[in-house]
């Protein structure tokens, strides 16, 4: 970075230090970078497309729908509006999700609730072999999710994917997979066949709406952010399901709101879910449940 280059970013920073972004340093550097990557300087119209793009950040708009990418694992993905941004967090979710894949030959993995379709993704370019079905019942997730499918099979998001490997469904959780004519044949019949159950799905009770950065508050849908009254029914739900699409062994991660740890392992073992485990983020905070359904389940 130029001189020059630096003390854009500076100024960038102070305008958005003032505005009150909580990371103006971070995200003057982005936005340079970005502008600098499509006109060659923040020069001209460098310059002027830079003024705009930092005017809609210090009126709050997410970095990501600013720029309009985000970057998650080995990924860079498309974001659009409506559809939630997936957090660095949630890194160490698909993590645990893609290490458990790695221990099978052919993983079939299920994620509910895609969104960008930042895990599913992960999953399928870190783990060759991997077949992942992934669902969201916002038409507008499925759509993005399915175009960053598109942009990784043409080699325009991060490393190679097979094609026919994921398949994006639009429908509630784990419905979709009842419906065999809708996707790949491999995937018709997954009730006790998945070895990996993994989400991030709303998880925040709807006494927190009021309560979030504008960042969140306007422009993250609400559906994916609030799970219900007491915020953790989805949870809930996925963890009483996994009984049923999981194999003898396999593995169920569920992203949680770190202050129902101790309720998400209640849930998981009334669930019948065994070796149930709180893990942690790299704040200390509880970041996910995970646990197995029983080797001793009958097939």
């Amino acid at each position: 970075m130029t001189g020059a280059d630096r003390a854009t970013v500076a100024s960038v920073a102070a305008r958005l230090a003032a505005a009150g972004v909580p990371s103006p340093d971070v995200d003057a550097r982005r936005l340079v970078e970005h502008v600098t990557e499509l006109t060659g300087s923040c020069d001209g119209c460098g310059g002027a497309l830079l003024d705009g793009l930092v005017a809609r950040r210090s009126a709050r708009e997410p970095l990501q729908l600013v720029i309009g990418r985000t970057w998650f694992r080995e990924l860079e993905l498309r974001c659009a509006p409506g559809v939630f941004i997936p957090r660095p967090e949630t890194e160490i979710v698909a993590g645990i999700a893609i290490d458990e894949a790695r221990q099978h030959p052919s993983p079939i993995v299920a994620e509910p609730c895609t969104g960008t379709g930042a895990i599913a993704l992960s999953v399928a370019v870190e783990v060759p072999g991997a077949r992942i079905v992934a669902t969201d019942l916002d038409p507008a997730a499925v759509d993005l999710a399915r175009d960053n499918l598109a942009r990784v099979l043409a080699g325009e998001a991060g490393p190679p994917l097979v094609a026919d490997q994921v398949e994006i469904l639009h429908g509630d959780l784990l419905t979709p997979f009842r419906s065999p004519g809708a996707h790949q044949a491999w995937a018709a019949h997954l009730e006790g066949e998945v070895d990996v159950l993994v989400s991030n799905p709303p998880y925040l009770p709807a006494a927190d709406r009021g309560s979030w950065q504008p960042e969140v508050a306007d422009h993250d849908p609400d559906g994916a952010l609030v799970g219900g009254a007491d915020g953790h029914e989805v949870v809930d739900r996925l963890l009483s399901a996994a009984t049923t699409w999981l194999r003898p062994g396999g593995l169920v991660v569920i992203e949680i709101d770190e202050r129902r740890g101790a309720d998400a392992r209640l849930a998981a073992t009334a669930a019948g879910l065994v070796d149930v485990r709180i893990v942690a983020d790299l704040t200390g905070a509880d970041r996910a449940v995970t646990a197995r359904r029983s080797r001793a389940a009958h097939r």
